[in-house]
């Protein structure tokens, strides 16, 4: 009789131990399950914060570079004043086959200060020329803002009508004396002057106006049927040439 209790007692201490052990599988189970869909859950929410920082840094590389594409193209499109035509009068005498325009030009400084005395001269006709050598250079350098090449730069040299020959034209600056020579700055640097010293070389040398980043050396006449009384201020944009544009006048009240 012992030994049938005996073996009942051992069999219901396997039962408990075998029930202890399933009890503790499945609590293992459901606890690596639920560790699992937590950590799946964090580990989703780390990768998408990961996502994200990784689209706040891209979005700001791309504002930057429209805010520095922005830059440039506003360098592109800077102009700056640098002459006035006033026309005092204009009239056609009686011996004369036209009009007659009698004109004043001012040159002005970067920041637009006149740089020299008021210069006066009669043209046969209303349709005025201004003639100057220029110096454009290439449009990332430009566009950089480049130290010294960040704006084309130029000489001014004649005014003529459109009856007259450009040879026979009136030479703006004061003769024998240095020229205005328009640039970054009032006075020509080191760079600038060796520009200006071989001007038609680099204009007919591809390989040295690379070596000084030029993208054309030349010279231009900009023309303007003008009017009297009217003002007419002459620009250079700071990666192409001379403009001429006509002063708009406040109306009276």
């Amino acid at each position: 009789m012992a030994k049938v209790v005996d073996a009942i007692d051992r069999f219901n201490n396997s039962v408990r131990t075998l029930l202890i052990l399933l009890l503790l599988i499945a609590f293992s189970t459901v606890s690596y399950y639920g560790w699992s869909v937590y950590n799946e859950k964090e580990l989703e929410i780390a990768e998408k914060n990961k996502q994200i920082e990784v689209h706040v840094a891209k979005i700001g590389e791309l504002e930057n570079e429209i805010d520095l594409l922005a830059l440039r193209l506003k360098l592109l499109k800077v102009d700056r004043r640098v002459g006035r035509l006033s026309v005092i009068s204009q009239e056609k005498p009686e011996d004369a086959p036209r009009v007659q325009s009698i004109i004043e030009f001012v040159e002005f400084n970067e920041q637009g200060q006149p740089i020299t005395e008021p210069q006066r001269f009669k043209i046969d006709g209303d349709m005025v020329y201004v003639n100057g050598k220029v110096v454009k250079f290439e449009d990332e350098l430009v566009e950089t803002n480049d130290p010294l090449r960040s704006a084309s730069i130029f000489i001014l040299q004649k005014i003529y009508g459109e009856h007259q020959k450009p040879i026979d034209g009136f030479t703006i600056d004061k003769e024998g004396e240095r020229p205005e020579a328009y640039g970054l700055r009032d006075e020509p640097n080191e760079f600038e002057e060796k520009i200006w010293n071989n001007f038609w070389d680099i204009a007919n040398d591809p390989v040295k106006a690379a070596e000084y980043g030029v993208r054309a050396a030349q010279e231009e006449s900009e023309g303007m049927r003008v009017q009297p009384g009217k003002q007419y201020d002459l620009q250079i944009r700071s990666s192409d040439g001379l403009t001429i544009k006509v002063i708009p006048q406040q109306k009276s009240t």
